[in-house]
Formats: C-alpha cells, sequence, structure tokens
C-alpha cells in the first residue's frame, strides 16, 4: 500500500477505507501551525531512487465494498492456524505510585495461602474473525495477513493521540509511522539520509549499537562535547561554524544529528526544555537533522533526594501530586516530562524514534517514528522492501492491550513504570551511600583540602565523591597512597565520582585513576589514556571475578576530545533496571570492598 492511502494524520478512516475530515477542536488548532519545510536536499541517493511497489498500488481497491480479489497472492485465513489469541495482563494500576524505599515483606492472607492468590490480571483475547469488522478492528484474519508497510490502522491513531497530546508538535503536518523497534528505526533513517564516507553528529560517549549502523557506510563520528545536561550548544555552533573541507580531505559539513535526550545511554544526562532550544537553533541554523532516539523518555524519574532530607516546598508538592490517581496525577506527570525537540521544532527537521522496549516489552520489536511528510513517506518506501510492516502478534497484542486500556490507562500504566524505576535508582545509589562515604556536592567538609571534597568530574560537574569506608584519615600522597598516622573522620583518596541520574537506567561511574598508586609509574612507559586503561581493564575483570558486571566505559567512547573524562579518569556503566533489593546491596558491598583493594587503601 503506498502511503498515501495510509490513514492520514488526522481524522480517521470510514468503512470503504476512505478519509474522514477532523471533527475535534484538538486536530483542528493544527491547522493554525506552520507546514514542514522542504527537506528533499537531505535526502541521499539511494533514498531518492526509492519508488512504490506498483503491486501494492493495487491494495488501495481491497477495501472497496463488493471486490472480489483475484490479484493478490496471500494466503486464505482460514488456512491460519491460530483460531484465537489471548492473554493474561496486568492491569493498568498494578504498580504502586508510592513504591517504598525499602522494600517491605509480602504478607499473605490465611484465605490467599488456602486457595492461592496472586497478581490481578486482566485477559484479553483477539478472534480470528470478528463481528462486523471496520477498518481498525484487530483480528488474527488480518492482523496476520500481508499488510501496508505503514502496518495496522488502529495502532497508528493511538500513536498520534498519543505524540499530539504528550509532545505538541510544533508544525501542523507531522505524523507517524510504526517500526521493528529503535535500531531498526535508526538503520533506516541513515539510509535515507546518509551517503558513503559522510560526518554524523554523535555525543562524545554515545550508544554503541547505533554506531553500528552508520560504521559500515565508512561514515566519521563528530563528537560533540557534553555536560552533565547533555550536548553543549556552544561547541556544536563551533565545530559546525568552524567546519573546512579542504582540511578534512573534501569531507562536507555533517547534516545529520543522532542524540539521546533524556537518560543518556551512557551517561545518564538529561536534557530539560531551554538547552534543547538552544541545540535546536544550532542546527536550524546550519540545516542539521535531529535524530532523537527516547527509548527513556517515560522513565524521567527525577532528582535522587538522600535519606533524611527534607525537600523544598514545591519539590514535595510535586512528589504527593504525582501519587495521585486520576486526573491531578496524570497531568502532574505529563508536566514533570522534559519537553521533546518536535515541541520546538517547526521546520520538520527532528526524526523522534520511540519505543514499546522500555515500556512493554524488548521483544515484541515495536517503535515508531513521528517527523515530517517526506521523511514518513520515503521511509515506508524502505520498509515496503527491507522489513515490511512489524509483526502481526506484536502489533495485534499492542494494539488491543492498548485499546483495552484506553489512552489515560496507558499514561497510568507509564506512571507505575517510573514508579518502579525511580525506586530502584533509589536503591542502587542508597546502596553506594551506606557502602562508601558518600559527599554531595554543596555538603563538603568544612575545612578540608581539595581531596577531601567533591570532585567536579570533568565535564558532568560536581554531584557525588565516594570515599573508602574503611579508612580513618591519613595523609594523602599520590605515589604512596595513604601514609602516616590514622586519625579518626578522615576519608584517604578519592574512589569514585557520579552525578545522580534523573531518568533511564544508567549510572556513569568515574573511577579516578590518577589517586592509584601506580599510576605515577605507568606514566613513565604510557600516556595518561594508556594509563588509565590499564587500571580500569585490570579493575572491570577484578570486579568480574568477584560476580560483579559491569560496562566499561570505552565501549561508549565516541573517540574525540572530552569534556567528560580525561586523563586519570576512567568509566563504568551501571546498570539497576534488573536488580532487586537485595541485589543492589549486595553488588555495592562487594564493589567498595574491590575498590578498597584495588587501591590499596591500609586500614
Amino acid at each position: 500500500m503506498d502511503a498515501a492511502f495510509a490513514i492520514p494524520s488526522r481524522g480517521g478512516i470510514d468503512a470503504r477505507g476512505k478519509a474522514m475530515a477532523p471533527t475535534s477542536s484538538k486536530q483542528l488548532i493544527d491547522t493554525e501551525l506552520p507546514k514542514a519545510m522542504d527537506m528533499t536536499h537531505h535526502l541521499n541517493r539511494l533514498s531518492k531512487n526509492r519508488n512504490p511497489s506498483s503491486l501494492k498500488e493495487l491494495y488501495k481497491y481491497a477495501a472497496i465494498p463488493g471486490m472480489i480479489p483475484l490479484g493478490g497472492g496471500i494466503p486464505h485465513p482460514d488456512v491460519f492456524p491460530f483460531e484465537q489469541l489471548s492473554a493474561l495482563t496486568l492491569p493498568v494500576d498494578s504498580v504502586s505510585l508510592d513504591l517504598p524505599r525499602v522494600p517491605e515483606k509480602a504478607k499473605q492472607s490465611l484465605l490467599s495461602w488456602l486457595f492461592g492468590g496472586g497478581k490481578r490480571v486482566d485477559e484479553i483475547s483477539i478472534p480470528k474473525y470478528a463481528p462486523n469488522p471496520t477498518a481498525t478492528t484487530v483480528q488474527l484474519s488480518t492482523s496476520l495477513q500481508y499488510q501496508a508497510a505503514t502496518g495496522p490502522p488502529a495502532l497508528p491513531l493511538f500513536l498520534r493521540e498519543y505524540v499530539e497530546t504528550v509532545y505538541k508538535p510544533a508544525y501542523a503536518d507531522w505524523d507517524v509511522l510504526l517500526n521493528v523497534g529503535a535500531t531498526d528505526g535508526w538503520a533506516k533513517i541513515c539510509q535515507m539520509l546518509l551517503e558513503v564516507g559522510d560526518a554524523v553528529l554523535v555525543e562524545e560517549w554515545t550508544y554503541p549499537g547505533a554506531e553500528n549502523a552508520f560504521l559500515p557506510m565508512e561514515c566519521e563520528m563528530i563528537p560533540i562535547r557534553m555536560d552533565g545536561e547533555g550536548v553543549l550548544p556552544a561547541h556544536l555552533d563551533e565545530v559546525l561554524g568552524g567546519w573546512k573541507e579542504e582540511e578534512r580531505g573534501g569531507k562536507k559539513r555533517p547534516r545529520v544529528f543522532y542524540t539521546i535526550p533524556t537518560g543518556q545511554n551512557p551517561s545518564g544526562a538529561t536534557m530539560m526544555g531551554p538547552r534543547k532550544k538552544e541545540v535546536y537553533d544550532v542546527c536550524k541554523k546550519y540545516d542539521i537533522i535531529i535524530c532523537e532516539d527516547e527509548p527513556y523518555y517515560t522513565l524521567y524519574v527525577g532528582d535522587w533526594m538522600p535519606k533524611g532530607k527534607k525537600a523544598t516546598a514545591e519539590e514535595e508538592h510535586q512528589i504527593e501530586t504525582e501519587k495521585k490517581e486520576g486526573k491531578e496525577g496524570k497531568e502532574a506527570f505529563l508536566k514533570a516530562l522534559p519537553p521533546t525537540y518536535l515541541t520546538f521544532d517547526t521546520d520538520g527537521r527532528v526524526i523522534r524514534m520511540d519505543t514499546f522496549s522500555k515500556t512493554s516489552c524488548p521483544g515484541s520489536r515495536l517503535g515508531w517514528f513521528t517527523t515530517s511528510p517526506l521523511f514518513i513517506e520515503r521511509l515506508t518506501r524502505a520498509t515496503e522492501s527491507q522489513t515490511q510492516a512489524p509483526s502481526g502478534f506484536a502489533t495485534a497484542l499492542t494494539t488491543t492491550l492498548l485499546t483495552h486500556w484506553g489512552f489515560d490507562g496507558y499514561i497510568r500504566w507509564l506512571r507505575g513504570i517510573k514508579s518502579t524505576y525511580k525506586q530502584r535508582r533509589d536503591w542502587i545509589i542508597d546502596a553506594i551511600d551506606d557502602n562508601f562515604d558518600l559527599v554531595l556536592d554543596g555538603q563538603e567538609d568544612v575545612g578540608s583540602d581539595e581531596k577531601r571534597a567533591v570532585y567536579d568530574i570533568q565535564g558532568l560537574g560536581k554531584g557525588a565523591t565516594c570515599y573508602s569506608k574503611t579508612v580513618g584519615v591519613a595523609e594523602w600522597d599520590e605515589k604512596k597512597g595513604a601514609v602516616g598516622s590514622m586519625k579518626k573522620g578522615g576519608k584517604g583518596p578519592a574512589l569514585v565520582s557520579f552525578i545522580p541520574p534523573t531518568a533511564g537506567m544508567f549510572i556513569f561511574l568515574a573511577v579516578h585513576t590518577s589517586h592509584h598508586p601506580k599510576y605515577p609509574k605507568l606514566l613513565l612507559t604510557q600516556t595518561p589514556t594508556e594509563a588509565t586503561r590499564t587500571l580500569m581493564d585490570a579493575l572491570w575483570r577484578q570486579l568480574a571475578e568477584h560476580h560483579v558486571l559491569v560496562a566499561p566505559g570505552w565501549g561508549f567512547d565516541a573517540r574525540g576530545e572530552h569534556s567528560i573524562g580525561g586523563p586519570g579518569i576512567g568509566y563504568f556503566r551501571l546498570s539497576y533496571s534488573t536488580l532487586s533489593y537485595a541485589q543492589c546491596r549486595t553488588a555495592m558491598k562487594i564493589f567498595a570492598e574491590q575498590l578498597d583493594k584495588f587501591f590499596e587503601v591500609k586500614k
């Protein structure tokens, strides 16, 4: 099916598959917004040469009542072996909005012990043939059949309501298109925009899976420096404004910027609205396409608050309001989300990638683009010749679940997910706090020297610095480590530092390798970068041997000049998404013990 015959972004379709005009006032407001600019000049040669499938042009007539289908080579649904697809699903409110910081032991009543009792569940069921089906009916006879590349009609309709309500795009003719997850989506974007040998703008620490999509095209990564909120607009402007093709072997200025703005992988940085507007303005100035990858968007959980710290009145109001069921709690949740780049995009230069991997399940391999009509149409052409529509099982189950929940129900489900990851974020940082002598920014010891303060983690800024709990105090010598007499109340060398994440699943932990007693000796034969890598590899192996597995930071390095990191600092990425409370406690206990041994901290 050609994109021209897919469901339009406003309104719906009738029983014959014809477009219906929009009726709601919300939809009519969009006519007051600008339309997307023509970005045809950004398409690569491959994308410009894609043509609609000639056979699929015929499919638009299939929905006409009374049509006898002699044209399509499709199997008959009667011989599909699946007569009905059923699933037990969790209710939207199955996760509490007020989870305890320390989990309580589950209580079981006598009746539930005698007669069984577990989670509350709902049942959804999808028949092969639904009575009186319409174009948006979910039934196995159509869901499991060959489908248009745009996917089944009902799911995009739901997603358009979600995008319009939550993201609020700043131009009128945006649309959505299903894909087979964000990895597939990003690969299709690369094949639409990039030529062989192009330069691609990325964050200085970036997701290696994204690199795999364009590195085979011999593209060069151009890292943009970051701080604790993401990329620096000034450095982006400097790189683009100072680009000289003759000094770069004829390589043209980059036209594509790949970014993870919320819970950035690996740094955990989250970019808020004012910074996004600055970055957008720079991209508009130099005609850059922003590829906004947002798997962790609704996992924005806010600031970590140390145990015992009292929130401000404003913070307390937001916290308590978000715990409420109903409209008030829903609005507080939506208000707290960072604005998306779409909110500032009046040109249609943002291609946003969303996924159900973090809000439903990764195995569904289901996500969507939100972008301009041109890019939607070209991505549709790519989908026709590559993946086709996403799995009928995944779309049927997901669409039926969302229809069963409704829009407000889905938002309630997302709020429960936020509550879950906030709890797990707090577990891991609380465990760090309990196993280290943790000093937070603004809480440094009065009168202490710099080595016992909170370290500025190059680029990220100040957050928290961890010292050994086993050390009293001794004079700290960069070459010899802790020496001299022990005195009560000291901290020894700074071991690790980090910024408590406000979103996502990760802590980007800076290891102060320059404080290792062997670091000065290594510098006699190695560069600071090599010496840090030597020590970090040794520490990684030591932790793994004690059953604590972390991701080494070098795997996320975009190999440019760093604002985050540098000589004497190495990184580990710690993921807390799947850990239980007990695992968090155990992991950080082992981590603290092994750091003491690694740094040869004297007790």
